[in-house]
């Protein structure tokens, strides 16, 4: 089968979001098939160039226009595909990278913010910042759940 224009910008959708994710050296990255496993890339969180067993799943969407407003963004995933992807066992972000501008943006899919109860669904610009609080986020979610078991 012969790839059309939409695979050729999920694809390198994927790539940018590698690419935003890689600007941390304590991040490790692998590109999942999301065919079997209903999300594009798996980040374990190191601690001394060690895995911690603290994990994230990314989903990857793309828009091949820029954004003007964050406000503006559609959803760009289906219901059917959040109601699969919140059953995912530990945090999964939903990165959507625009392909005019390279500019991204992501909310949690299934993220429950250690001082909320609901999953958040406002979105946020993906750059150095937003990376530092995705980990900040995981990171929390994970203490909160491990302080939770003890």
């Amino acid at each position: 089968m012969k790839p059309n224009l939409q695979d050729f910008i999920a694809e390198r959708a994927e790539y940018l979001a590698v690419m935003y994710l890689t600007r941390r050296n304590d991040l490790v990255i692998e590109r999942m098939k999301s065919a079997d496993y209903g999300f594009d890339i798996l980040v374990t969180i190191l601690r001394d160039n060690l895995p911690t067993g603290r994990v994230f799943g990314v989903e990857v969407k793309a828009k091949d226009t820029a954004i003007s407003n964050l406000k503006d963004i559609s959803q760009s995933i289906t219901q059917k595909t959040t109601e699969y992807l919140q059953n995912v066992p530990f945090p999964l972000c939903l990165f959507l990278l625009t392909m005019e501008d390279d500019q991204g943006y992501y909310k949690w899919l299934n993220h429950v913010i250690a001082d909320s109860s609901q999953v958040s669904l406002q979105w946020h610009s993906l750059d150095e910042n937003g990376i530092r609080q995705i980990v900040d986020d995981v990171n929390a979610w994970y203490n909160a759940k491990s302080n939770f078991a003890a």
